[in-house]
């Protein structure tokens, strides 16, 4: 989980490539978690490495088929309760998700 948090907040700070080395070793770890794939494919995008990022996002709906539903239930609750912050960051990533899919 260490690998996957640091992962998550290298992406943030935009140091894509370390993001994705990171997540790398969070899926040798926990190969079943859809999130890992997900914040992959979400820096691989960044990085223009768009095949990857698909095949990665499709794992993470694999690993976890209501993936972009439990997202969109998220951003809506978020929305509701006004923490514009984050729910903008699950838009962002249902966004992408939804694209390249």
């Amino acid at each position: 989980e260490a690998y996957y948090r640091r992962g998550m907040i290298l992406e943030k700070l935009g140091k894509h490539q370390e993001a994705v080395e990171n997540l790398d070793i969070a899926i040798k770890y926990k190969p079943n978690f859809a999130e890992n794939y997900l914040e992959k494919g979400i820096s691989l995008v960044s990085l223009g490495q768009y095949s990857r990022a698909k095949e990665n996002f499709n794992l993470a709906i694999k690993y976890m088929p209501n993936l972009i539903a439990e997202y969109e239930a998220t951003y809506k609750m978020l929305t509701e309760l006004n923490n514009s912050t984050i729910a903008k960051e699950y838009e962002q990533k249902l966004q992408i998700l939804k694209k390249y899919s």
